[in-house]
C-alpha cells in the first residue's frame, strides 16, 4: 500500500466514523476531513480532530492494558535480576582496572614494549 492509498484510507475511515458517531452526513463528514487535511477550518473541522483523538485512544487501549498487565512481572523479574548481581561480589565498575605485573613484558599477547633509539 502506498502512502497515498493509506492516506485516503484513513480519510474514508474516519469520515465513516464521523457519519457514524457524530450524526454528519457523508458529504459533510469527506468535507470536514479534507478541510482539516487542507488547514482549513470549517463548521465541523473540530469534530474531525475529536474523532481522530477517539481513534488513537480506542487503538492504545489493548497496549495500554498489557504494560499494565507486564508491570507486576517485570517488577519480579527486576528483583530477581538485583538479588542475582548482589550475589556475584562484583567490583565496582568505577574503580581502575590495575597492569598486570605478574608476567614479564616477552610474556604478553602483544610483545615487549618498543624500544627507545
Amino acid at each position: 500500500m502506498t502512502p497515498e492509498q493509506a492516506n485516503a484510507q484513513a480519510a474514508l475511515l474516519l469520515a465513516s466514523r464521523l457519519v457514524r458517531n457524530r450524526g454528519l452526513t457523508p458529504d459533510e463528514a469527506l468535507l470536514a476531513v479534507l478541510q482539516r487535511r487542507r488547514g482549513d477550518t470549517g463548521p465541523h473541522t473540530d469534530l474531525v480532530a475529536r474523532e481522530g483523538a477517539a481513534i488513537v485512544e480506542e487503538a492504545a487501549a489493548p497496549i495500554r492494558a498489557f504494560a499494565a498487565a507486564m508491570v507486576p512481572a517485570l517488577n519480579a523479574a527486576c528483583a530477581a535480576f538485583r538479588d542475582l548481581l548482589a550475589s556475584l561480589h562484583l567490583p565496582p565498575a568505577n574503580q581502575p582496572v590495575k597492569n598486570r605485573r605478574d608476567r614479564p613484558a616477552w610474556a604478553t599477547p602483544y610483545g615487549p614494549p618498543p624500544r627507545r633509539r
